[in-house]
């Protein structure tokens, strides 16, 4: 099974994956039955499309045994609870029509933000000013700006500038530049493809993997997957290998690894007063190996990016 999550599951465990907007580390913690928040994706396209199907049921869940009798929420109106920490600028507009909003811990919600139901701001995330945020679960400490739709971010990712991502499941440690947009709908309106899966959905946006770096404008087409540590430039017509710097299919150069460990480092600073753990760089170097016989197998020419 993990075998069909990669490269996702290279990087992260399977109980820090948030589909449907709850890991199941975090299902335990909360007291919540086996299965009964998190359902364990079997192919990467279930990411996305068990979060869709499952999230605005889960937050009515999360609601009726976590939130309604707890006092470190306050309901500000029908179904939109903030927790007690939390800071909300002005001009906020919240509707919860569709589904649970919840704004966890220590997170900002900068102003003439709206944000759309069913929808969790973790712990310390920021939405920042004139964002237009639905149907999503945003993961601790991460930013976000522009429009983010029908999608899962994890822990310490930005896309704090302008652009739309759609129906996708973004990783750790991302960041998408400015006018970065994902399509999740096909021209032709027939189901999407991702992954070799034949999948049945008609919106399906993108994989993007953990420590992916994607430059401004970059435009990402349907059902692709970015694999790990890849730095992106331009249009995305197809998936991309791992620990890749990609312009287009035929300018594909291999991303060496010193360079992959200290940018990591080099984020994880800019976050953290302390160093970039030992064992998160064993588990860059480890996905790195894994995937070299990917890149052999795409044509990914070896690289001369410098940090």
């Amino acid at each position: 099974m993990a075998d069909n999550l990669a490269p996702i599951t290279l990087t992260r465990k399977m109980e820090d994956i948030h589909s449907g907007g709850f890991s199941m580390e975090e299902e335990k913690a909360l007291g919540f039955a086996e299965g009964e928040l998190f359902k364990i994706p079997q192919a990467l396209p279930e990411l996305i499309t068990l979060h869709k199907k499952y999230f605005c049921r889960n937050m009515e869940l999360y609601k009726e045994k976590i939130l309604k009798n707890n006092g470190e929420y306050k309901e500000i109106k029908k179904d939109v609870y903030l927790h007690t920490s939390i800071l909300v600028g002005s001009n906020i507009e919240f509707n919860a029509e569709k589904g649970v909003i919840v704004i966890e811990k220590d997170a900002k919600i900068m102003p003439f933000s709206y944000l759309v139901g069913p929808l969790r701001i973790d712990e310390g995330a920021t939405v920042n000013p004139h964002s237009y945020i639905s149907n999503s679960y945003i993961g601790k400490h991460s930013k976000v700006g522009g429009e983010v739709g029908g999608s899962v971010m994890e822990t310490y990712s930005n896309k704090s500038h302008y652009g739309g991502i759609f129906d996708s499941y973004i990783g750790s440690w991302v960041n998408l530049g400015g006018g970065t947009s994902n399509s999740n709908l096909k021209n032709t309106y027939g189901p999407v493809k991702m992954a070799g899966v034949e999948t049945k959905e008609l919106f399906l946006g993108a994989i993007i993997s953990d420590h992916v770096k994607t430059a401004i404008n970059t435009s990402i087409y349907t059902g692709k997957i970015i694999g790990i540590g890849a730095h992106i430039y331009g249009t995305v017509t197809e998936d991309v290998p791992s620990f890749t710097n990609y312009i287009n299919k035929d300018k594909m150069t291999t991303i060496p690894l010193d360079v992959i460990l200290k940018t990591a480092v080099r984020m994880f600073l800019r976050r953290h007063e302390t160093e970039f753990p030992e064992e998160d760089k064993k588990v860059l170097s480890y996905a790195y190996t894994e995937t070299e016989s990917e890149r052999k197998e795409r044509g990914v020419k070896e690289g001369k990016l410098t940090f």
